[in-house]
């Protein structure tokens, strides 16, 4: 039995990984005397990291979630979309454990592999609380985040 038999990377990433002047990517960052820059660009290498692991051909899920809060989960509707764009909400957080039970959900329905989507929640009483993680996958109608897209470090 092969690794990619056995194996599925569910990767918990960032939201924002296709707008190189995310504020994620300037902290840490400094520009030397000469103009370079060194530090920062969090979302370039973690865009750079799942790369990687799609070209390893290992099973994989990645998950971009919007800003995390703490605040209890399966009580919003969740909303995937990709590329940092989601037509379902202007709303660009979701509660922690909601995330983690995308996570979870992945490792249970083969139709989360190969796949890669950006996660937030619609705001609190705004909707219905998602229960069916195969119609929220299927919303998506087959798009997945263009790694094209955006600055890899």
């Amino acid at each position: 039995k092969s690794m990619s038999d056995s194996v599925h990377v569910v990767l918990c990433s960032s939201k924002g990984g296709t707008n190189p002047e995310n504020m994620l990517n300037r902290f840490g960052k400094e520009t030397l005397e000469d103009g370079t820059t060194r530090g920062g660009d969090i979302l370039k290498w973690k865009r750079k990291a799942e790369k990687y692991l799609i070209d390893l051909g290992l099973p994989y899920t990645i998950v971009h979630p919007g800003g995390l809060i703490n605040e209890p989960g399966r009580e919003r509707e969740l909303c995937f979309g990709v590329d940092d764009i989601n037509s379902l909400t202007e709303n660009n957080n979701v509660p922690r454990e909601d995330v983690a039970e995308v996570m979870v959900q992945a490792l249970k329905h083969e139709e989360y592999k190969g796949r890669s989507f950006d996660l937030v929640s619609k705001p609190a009483g705004e909707g219905t609380a998602t229960t069916d993680f195969i119609a929220l996958l299927a919303a998506l109608g087959g798009k997945d985040c263009d790694y094209s897209l955006g600055e890899i470090a």
